[in-house]
C-alpha cells in the first residue's frame, strides 16, 4: 500500500465538509417539513398510536420493496471488511429514517447521517484517485455526518473514531481530517439554517468546586453504567421477542410503532428521540416513581425502534435516559447538586452504552455548556469501564491494516520540498 503526504487529505475532508453540510441542511428542512405538515393539527397524543403504527408500515413497505439496510452495527461491519460503505443503502435509510423520525422514533438521525456521509468520503477518495484514502475519508465522512447535525463538531468527530472499536481510538491518522470535516460540515449547514452556536441544552449554572464533586462523579459513574447494563437486558429480550416472531418485516415493523405511539400516549415525554424533549427533563418537576417509568419507557421505546426495524442512532436516547437518571439521583440525595448529577450520567451512560468516553465527554460539555468538565470525563470513564460486557452495538473489532499517512516529516520526505 503507498503512503500518502498528510497534506493531501486536508483539502479532501474539507471538500467532503462541505459536502456533509449541504445534505445535512437539506435533510433537515425535510425532515422538519414533513413533521409539520402531519402533527400541525394532530394534538391529542393518542393520535401517536395510530400514526406511528401507520409509518411502521410504511417503513415495512419500504423495506420490503427494497432491503433492509441494517443497524449501526452494519455499518460498523461493512467498515472494517470493505473500508467503506456501500452506496447502495442511501437508497432504503433515507426515506426509512424521514418517516422513522416523523413518526416518533426514539432513534435519531445518527444512523442515516452516518451512512450517506461515510459513502460521501467514499465517492471522494475514489473521484480524485486516492483510493488507499477511501478508509480515512470513509471515516471522516461518517463523523462530520453527526457532529456537524448534532451542534458538537469535536465530539461527534471522535464519536467515530471510538465507535468502531471496544477499547480506544484506533485509525489515529484519521483524527485531523474526521474533525476537519465535520468542523466544515458544521459551519455549512449552520450557515445555511441559520443556526446559531449556542448550547443545545440549558442547564442551571453550577461550577464543581470541592473533591467530593469528583467523589459524586465517580459514584454517579457507576449508578448511569447499571443502568446501561439494565438497559442492554432489556435491549437482547425486545430483540430476542422481534426475532421469534414469524411473520413478515412490515407485520414486524407495524408492530413497532404501535409499540412506540403507545409509549408516547401514555408517556408522551418518551416520543421522539429525545433532542428537545431533554429540555423538559431539565426544566420539569417529577416525582421518583414518574421518572422510572420514564426511563423504563425510553429504554423499551428505544429497543424496539431498533429492533423492529426502524433506522436511526442511539447517541441523543442515551443522553436523555442518562439526564433522567441524574435527574432521579439529584432527587434521591437531595445534597447532590441537580446540575452536576445531570451531566455527567449523560456521559457516563452513553459511554457505557457505546464504548465511547472520549467522545461521551466532548458531546456533553460542547450540547450543555457546562464548565465543570473533569467530573464529566471521570463519570464517563467509570460508565466506560462498567460497560465492558455490554454488547449493545455489534461488529466492533481492531483494526488490521497500517496507516496510509506520512505523520513525521521524514529526511527523504523533507528533502524532496514536502
Amino acid at each position: 500500500m503507498s503512503r500518502i503526504r498528510f497534506r493531501q487529505v486536508v483539502p479532501l475532508s474539507a471538500l467532503v465538509g462541505v459536502m456533509v453540510g449541504l445534505f445535512g441542511a437539506a435533510f433537515y428542512l425535510v425532515w422538519h417539513e414533513l413533521e409539520e405538515l402531519v402533527w400541525e393539527h394532530l394534538e391529542n397524543p393518542m393520535h401517536r398510536i395510530w400514526v406511528s403504527g401507520l409509518i411502521g408500515l410504511v417503513i415495512g413497505l419500504i423495506i420490503w420493496k427494497l432491503w433492509d439496510p441494517g443497524t449501526m452495527g452494519d455499518i460498523i461491519g461493512h467498515f472494517h471488511h470493505r473500508g467503506k460503505l456501500p452506496m447502495a443503502d442511501n437508497k432504503p435509510i433515507i426515506p426509512i429514517s424521514l418517516v422513522g423520525l416523523v413518526g416518533g422514533s426514539s432513534a435519531g438521525p445518527e444512523g442515516v447521517l452516518t451512512q450517506v456521509c461515510g459513502t460521501m468520503g467514499s465517492w471522494v477518495a475514489e473521484r480524485f484517485g486516492h483510493p488507499d484514502l477511501v478508509r480515512v475519508l470513509t471515516q471522516a465522512g461518517m463523523g462530520a455526518g453527526f457532529g456537524a447535525f448534532l451542534g458538537a463538531p469535536v465530539g461527534g468527530a471522535m464519536l467515530w473514531l471510538e465507535m468502531p472499536h471496544k477499547k480506544g481510538l484506533e485509525y489515529f491518522e484519521a483524527l485531523v481530517p474526521t474533525i476537519t470535516c465535520s468542523v466544515v460540515g458544521h459551519l455549512v449547514m449552520t450557515t445555511l439554517l441559520g443556526i446559531n452556536l449556542m448550547p443545545t441544552w440549558h442547564l442551571p449554572n453550577f461550577t464543581p468546586s470541592t473533591r467530593l464533586d469528583l467523589v459524586a462523579a465517580i459514584g454517579l459513574g457507576l449508578v448511569a453504567g447499571g443502568a446501561a447494563i439494565l438497559y442492554a437486558k432489556i435491549f437482547q429480550a425486545v430483540g430476542a421477542g422481534f426475532r421469534a416472531l414469524p411473520v413478515p418485516v412490515w407485520v414486524k415493523t407495524t408492530l413497532a410503532g404501535l409499540i412506540i405511539g403507545g409509549l408516547g400516549a401514555a408517556l408522551p415525554i418518551t416520543y421522539f428521540y429525545g433532542r428537545q424533549q431533554i429540555t423538559d427533563v431539565i426544566t420539569g418537576s417529577f416525582a421518583m416513581p414518574m421518572l422510572i417509568g420514564i426511563l423504563l419507557a425510553k429504554m423499551l421505546a428505544a429497543a424496539v425502534t431498533i429492533k423492529g426495524h426502524w433506522q436511526g442512532g442511539l447517541i441523543i436516547p442515551h443522553m436523555f435516559m442518562g439526564i433522567v437518571i441524574g435527574k432521579a439521583a439529584a432527587l434521591a440525595l437531595p445534597g447532590l447538586n441537580p446540575t452536576l448529577a445531570m451531566v455527567v450520567c449523560m456521559a457516563a451512560f452513553n459511554a457505557a452504552a457505546t464504548h465511547t468516553p472520549l467522545a461521551s465527554a466532548l458531546i456533553v460539555v460542547a450540547l450543555s455548556g457546562f464548565g465543570g468538565i473533569v467530573p464529566i470525563f471521570i463519570a464517563s470513564l467509570v460508565g466506560f469501564f462498567i460497560g465492558q460486557r455490554i454488547e449493545l452495538i455489534g461488529n466492533k473489532s481492531h483494526r488490521t491494516e497500517w496507516p496510509v499517512l506520512e505523520m513525521v516529516r521524514r529526511p527523504d520526505l523533507a528533502a524532496a520540498g514536502d
